[in-house]
């Protein structure tokens, strides 16, 4: 088999790979004249509330099912849809179920984190110098979740928040504190919010959130500590050391919003709120865990957001959208995905924005990454400066590189962010159109979501396609299947109606989720790309070599290739066409149909994955 560098793609077509690369190259140039241009993250990256969009929170109910697995505690639960469409359509307001998942509520180990100077945003707005204190505010809010998180699913006294014998020291004053010492000024505080910070601060495990089964100890997904060798030391007049108990997550919250209004910081709590959401997926994507190093930084009063994206009855929203598996990485990762883009295309619109990225992140410059994908996606644009704070974002972009983005239809509705050629949003009623022998066909996208919305039973197409990129070409309505052909004039839509959590008698707890969107703001500013003066160029003619090895066709072509080969592969258990035989004969497919066991049960596939 060829080097997929030199493979052309199926439909062997020069005048679409070069549009589209042309495209590719000048869009993701116009935003890197814009990113570089502006002097503050765009507001949407402080608009966190954005992220509330009928999202569940997790459940506070002493019925939910629990399941330990190798070492780790989750829930179940999944997504219905109503189907919406034509009146009198034997579909009409029939249900759907997406696939039932494993949401990880506990492991073995919590979080540890290091304190870095690389660790992307500094600073979130230009304003007056009150300091850095967006690594404070992600380890307090680690320890609000998981408090949160125990507090909804004590069942014994072995379930609990606890102090430990580690603390941060607390000196009377700067002068007092230790050489290579981290010394932290906090202000008027009361016992027990001196305390909680010392354990906050303190070098290694300060605190320990545990849910306790089956005589294991579980630690939640938020869980995240300093690693030893980082000593801070707490500058305050009350020194000495005070036994308090550990407050409630609530308690907890307050004493973060407390110390942002002392030190006019409240666009770092609400940063740092979208940072720890990040956490989770730090796990799996195997991604280590760095925090800005603190230092000046600047502020801007934003007061009455701050408390509305931080109401205390959001926090379990929050946490549901952090720990349900793709949610977040399925937002960011969805973003290098593009609307138009066919599958045998995926190389070439990426190749661009994957070059661009990776120079960026060498230079240490994950800013100006945020500040892109928040044109881009103004709806994940808090995620993005949350993957920036914890240095998330090296490892996204090896994954985008590398493997095709995981896609869930939920985000699509949670985070109202674009992901794939399957989100409700692209469902409409199929164009027709005749060939020169009169047969009616459609696309083939289009196909392909008929055939997920109307197996309402998900005993064929359980899960959409793994592949975000459309599959390419136009099908004979007459070789479709035939639940496609009944419908092909229904207007079939899904339209999200609830999640739905696992109880332990095999019912379900159901959870429409937060009935509102928190903004509704976003989108206005993706226009912004190419309007300002142009900062980028030293950046841009580093790329040109880049640009025309792309122009002559020297590039990896891998990722068009696993699109492709995922998209129809999706649908082999309906078996070939005739008309099709000669598209499987290409060296991107044709071994697929070696591989094809068959033996498919239809069974709804009952693992979560990321």
């Amino acid at each position: 088999m060829k080097n997929s560098s030199t493979v052309e793609n199926p439909r062997s077509n020069p005048e679409q790979t070069s549009r589209v690369l042309t495209r590719s190259w000048r869009y993701w140039k116009q935003l890197l004249e814009s990113a570089t241009s502006m002097k503050d993250y765009p507001a949407s990256c402080f608009d966190i509330g954005v992220l509330l969009n009928q999202t569940p929170p997790i459940p506070n109910n002493p019925k939910i099912k629990e399941e330990e697995v190798s070492g780790n505690l989750y829930l179940k639960g999944n997504a219905e849809w109503d189907i919406g469409g034509r009146s009198g359509c034997s579909l009409e307001r029939t249900t759907k179920y997406s696939r039932l998942q494993k949401i990880p509520i506990g492991s073995s180990e919590p979080h540890f984190c290091q304190l870095s100077n690389q660790a992307s945003p500094q600073r979130c707005r230009r304003h007056r110098d009150i300091g850095n204190h967006l690594a404070l505010f992600v380890l307090g809010w680690s320890y609000v979740l998981s408090a949160r998180l125990v507090e909804s699913f004590r069942k014994s006294v072995a379930d609990h928040v606890t102090y430990t014998d580690s603390r941060a020291a607390v000196r009377a004053s700067s002068k007092e504190a230790t050489a290579n010492s981290l010394p932290i000024q906090m202000g008027n505080l009361t016992a027990a919010e001196l305390r909680w910070w010392s354990a906050i601060l303190a070098a290694g495990c300060g605190w320990q959130a545990i849910l306790s089964r089956s005589h294991r100890q579980y630690y939640p997904p938020w869980s995240c500590h300093l690693y030893p060798e980082h000593l801070f030391e707490i500058i305050h007049p009350e020194a000495g050391h005070i036994d308090c108990p550990p407050p409630t997550s609530n308690e907890a919250q307050q004493y973060l919003v407390a110390f942002a209004k002392s030190n006019d910081a409240y666009d770092q709590l609400l940063a740092a709120l979208a940072a720890s959401l990040t956490l989770p997926t730090h796990g799996r994507f195997g991604a280590p865990i760095e925090l800005p190093h603190p230092k000046s930084g600047f502020a801007q009063r934003v007061m009455d957001a701050a408390k509305q994206s931080t109401d205390e009855s959001h926090i379990p929203h929050y946490m549901a959208l952090s720990c349900i598996p793709s949610i977040i990485s399925s937002t960011l990762l969805g973003c290098f995905w593009e609307p138009g883009i066919e599958c045998d295309l995926a190389s070439e619109w990426l190749y661009p924005a994957q070059e661009l990225m990776q120079l960026i992140s060498e230079e240490k410059r994950s800013k100006v990454i945020v500040k892109m994908m928040a044109l881009h996606r103004p709806s994940s644009a808090p995620l993005w400066l949350g993957a920036g704070i914890t240095g998330l974002i090296p490892s996204l972009l090896r994954v985008a590189m590398k493997h095709l983005p995981s896609t869930s239809l939920e985000a699509t509705i949670w985070v109202r962010s674009l992901q794939s050629f399957m989100d409700p949003r692209f469902h409409r009623p199929p164009p027709k159109f005749n060939d020169l022998e009169g047969r009616t066909h459609i696309y083939r996208e289009d196909e392909f979501r008929l055939l997920y919305i109307t197996d309402v039973e998900s005993r064929r197409y359980a899960s959409p396609p793994l592949s975000p990129w459309p599959p390419f070409g136009t099908v004979d309505i007459t070789t479709t299947n035939l639940e496609v052909q009944l419908h092909l004039n229904c207007a079939h839509r899904l339209l999200y109606k609830q999640w739905n959590w696992q109880l332990e008698d095999g019912k379900a707890l159901l959870d429409p989720g937060v009935p509102t969107p928190m903004c509704d703001s976003l989108q206005k500013e993706r226009g912004l790309a190419g309007q300002l003066s142009s900062r980028a160029t030293r950046l841009w003619n580093n790329l040109r070599t880049s640009q025309r090895m792309v122009e002559n066709g020297a590039y990896n072509r891998s990722t068009s290739q696993s699109a492709t080969r995922a998209i129809f592969q999706w649908t082999l258990v309906d078996g070939i066409r005739p008309d099709d035989k000669k598209l499987w004969t290409h060296e991107w497919l044709r071994d697929l149909l070696e591989d094809e066991s068959g033996d498919d049960d239809g069974e709804i596939d009952n693992e979560g994955s990321e």
